[in-house]
């Protein structure tokens, strides 16, 4: 989740309306695992189809299809190899898994299903297979994706800050010190209940955070890094106010480091340019076409089992905002 941000981010409610007729780049992976966690069995794992995983699909298909309805063209990010930098955070993420899986065989096996259901989600993955099973509907559904160099909220920022889409919807913070201008939250979970509220989208202006605490942006990612990102653990006391204070004293890292006597961080440098100068590809944005019934169809329902009930909705939405033709009638859109 990289850095915490939300308590100097400049955070305004947003109306789905105001991204209608725009190209939104969407971080896939925080998304899956959002999906994979909350749509779960008595046992806390995800949900299933003769014993293939359709969490991830069924979130998907709901919010994919919700977003168009809407007017957005949501581009579809997914994370490319990462960093050597970030194999510390990676390997701290396995051995946490490792342990919560430790303890769920432990709560099934003494028939406790309700710590079983609670520590569930701790063990979930986003596998291979699910990743090109999402790619798959993604295809169905007509929307575009891309495969990030490295990062997808830092292609998707560069993509963004470029102009080839309005905004980027992810929850991790280090998605404004990557650089994009507009950064929106909870988009794929607007107006969804969750620990009793309804969930709104949240837009967080780059420009206006900036503004606000008179930092440039090179300087919030010198915040970013003492805070602790996952190319870096940060300063151990230092948090995003004392940080911010510091930023705006001394300028920068290595002033602070030798006003503050501690260490400046090893590949300095090198971090600060993830950021700053994020890996994006040269490939052009494909346009998006519309999705096929039959296909979607088979796809869903024959193959994973999904009710009649769930797809008519997706394929209604679709209707509504003339996303949807039969295999039978192809439409201009398509040549």
């Amino acid at each position: 989740m990289g850095c915490n941000l939300r308590d100097l981010a400049v955070i305004e409610p947003l109306k789905m309306k105001e991204l209608s007729g725009q190209r939104v780049a969407v971080d896939v992976f925080l998304n899956a695992y959002q999906f994979i966690t909350s749509l779960t069995g008595q046992d806390g794992k995800p949900l299933s189809y003769d014993g293939r995983p359709v969490a991830h699909l069924m979130g998907f298909l709901d919010r994919t299809t919700v977003m168009l309805a809407e007017g957005i063209d949501p581009v579809f990010v997914f994370d490319g190899r990462p960093h050597e930098l970030k194999m510390e955070t990676l390997k701290g993420r396995k051995d946490r898994k490792k342990e919560a899986v430790t303890r769920w065989e432990a709560a099934v096996e003494a028939g406790d299903m309700t710590a079983a259901k609670k520590l569930g989600p701790q063990t979930a993955e986003y596998t291979p297979e699910m990743v090109a099973d999402t790619k798959r509907l993604f295809e169905l559904l007509g929307v575009t994706w891309v495969e990030a160099p490295m990062e997808a909220e830092g292609a998707a920022a560069v993509r963004c800050a470029n102009g080839e889409v309005g905004a980027v919807a992810s929850q991790d913070w280090d998605t404004l010190l990557y650089g994009a201008p507009m950064m929106v939250r909870n988009l794929t979970s607007h107006g969804t209940r969750k620990f009793g509220r309804v969930l709104q989208a949240e837009k967080v202006m780059l420009a206006e955070t900036l503004a606000k605490h008179e930092i440039t942006h090179e300087q919030l990612v010198d915040l970013g890094i003492m805070i602790g990102t996952d190319f870096h653990p940060g300063i151990k006391g230092i948090g995003p106010k004392t940080g911010l204070k510091l930023i705006r004293e001394h300028s920068n890292i290595e002033a602070i480091a030798e006003v503050k006597g501690f260490e400046v961080p090893e590949r300095l440098n090198e971090i600060r340019s993830l950021f700053l100068e994020h890996p994006v590809g040269d490939e052009p944005l494909p346009k998006s076409v519309h999705a096929v019934e039959e296909d979607l169809r088979d796809f869903l329902q024959k193959e994973r089992g999904f009710s009649d009930g769930r797809v008519q909705r997706a394929l209604d939405r679709l209707t509504s905002v003339a996303r949807l033709r039969s295999k039978s009638q192809p439409t201009l859109f398509d040549f």
